[in-house]
């Protein structure tokens, strides 16, 4: 076990924003690092943090980020592009999933003591070439699925996305039960999907980006329709949002305007901008165009102010940044870090106090840190 800096010691003020502070805290600063999410996975009220660097997935204990390896892989340089996580199980205890982006899902279930012996299982033995991986009830059955793409064009599920259901016995089952809705229609290097019911009917689309070079057929944002009760039985059908979007990646629906209608929020992550597409005819705004690499987004009322805010920070720009909307879909840039890179951002409760904070896997700045929100202080 490897003891970290203790985060008494790693606390530094950003910016004061409306009268309250945004405080970064480092968890650790070891090694590149992708993807990283947070929950209370030793089952002692705090909010811990699995991030994958330098060969390893690693669970960061939470206070002090006491570091336990879960999993090692053979090259010491692999880091997972993507994870995601939730009581995969039934058990009450939070697994977690992933993906080096060249292999296959798979996940680690949580032995529910705080040890490093979580037991690697596959999720499915054919998607790869992997960017993104995304919880969600897909099938409206109470119970949650992974929304998983195949971003390149190579193999059995070349340039398709499908989502997979958790099968009875997910100790035991050799895959999980997939379902193919993008079949062939997400060419171009699909990258971050938002999940969330644009139409109405109580079913959740599945929109994403795709960024196109070195692939074909890109630089578009799209959602797919979810079919309800026949959800399983694909394809679903393809509505195109924009086009002509350099190096698109992460898109997510909301009520943006507060006009009751779903919007999308969404970045150009392997190029420059942060923008808004208003429905139902998914009129562009730019938020902020000139960010560069805004590879990370989330959405989410960071000002508990009844609205939804964004946040990004371009790895190019190194800027994290918090858009405060005004309800009306006008948007403030607020500068919280000039000096921190990002691949996958989340916002998450980390101290319990009911607010949206940050989690940022770090990138090229290899490390992984979290801001924490005062702005209702």
């Amino acid at each position: 076990m490897n003891f970290l800096t203790p985060a008494a010691l790693s606390l530094t003020l950003i910016s004061t924003l409306h009268g309250a502070d945004w405080v970064k805290h480092t968890v650790t600063e070891a090694g590149r690092c992708n993807t990283a999410t947070a929950a209370d996975y030793t089952g002692d009220g705090k909010v811990d943090v699995i991030a994958s660097y330098s060969g390893k997935v690693s669970l960061f204990v939470a206070p002090e980020w006491e570091e336990i390896v879960l999993k090692r892989f053979p090259k010491m340089n692999a880091t997972c592009i993507h994870s995601e996580t939730f009581d995969v199980d039934g058990d009450g205890d939070p697994d977690w999933i992933g993906a080096l982006a060249s292999e296959h899902p798979f996940w680690l279930e949580n032995p529910g003591d705080g040890s490093g012996a979580w037991a690697e299982r596959q999720v499915d033995p054919d998607i790869t070439g992997i960017h993104c991986i995304l919880k969600a009830d897909v099938d409206n059955d109470g119970k949650l699925d992974v929304i998983i793409n195949n971003f390149g064009p190579d193999g059995v599920l070349g340039d398709s996305i499908a989502w997979f259901s958790v099968p009875k016995n997910p100790r035991n089952a050799k895959q999980w039960e997939r379902n193919v809705f993008a079949d062939k229609t997400a060419r171009g290097g699909s990258h971050y999907f938002g999940f969330g019911d644009i139409d109405g009917d109580g079913f959740g689309e599945i929109a994403a980006g795709a960024k196109g070079a070195p692939f074909e057929d890109g630089n578009w944002f799209a959602y797919w329709k979810n079919p309800g009760k026949k959800a399983v039985k694909g394809p679903w059908e393809k509505t195109i949002i924009a086009t002509d979007q350099l190096a698109a990646t992460n898109i997510l629906p909301g009520d943006l305007n507060g006009d009751g209608k779903p919007d999308f929020l969404a970045s150009r992550g392997h190029s420059a901008g942060v923008i808004w597409f208003e429905g139902p005819d998914w009129k562009i705004h730019e938020i902020d165009p000139d960010l560069k690499s805004p590879h990370s987004l989330t959405l989410w009322d960071h000002d508990g102010d009844g609205d939804l805010d964004g946040a990004s920070c371009g790895y190019e720009s190194k800027k994290m940044m918090w858009y405060e909307n005004d309800g009306k879909g006008n948007f403030t840039p607020h500068t919280l870090d000039e000096d921190q890179e990002s691949y996958d951002l989340r916002t998450v409760d980390m101290d319990g106090d009911g607010d949206g904070d940050l989690l940022n896997a770090g990138r090229g700045s290899s490390n992984v840190v979290w801001y924490e929100n005062r702005l209702g202080e």
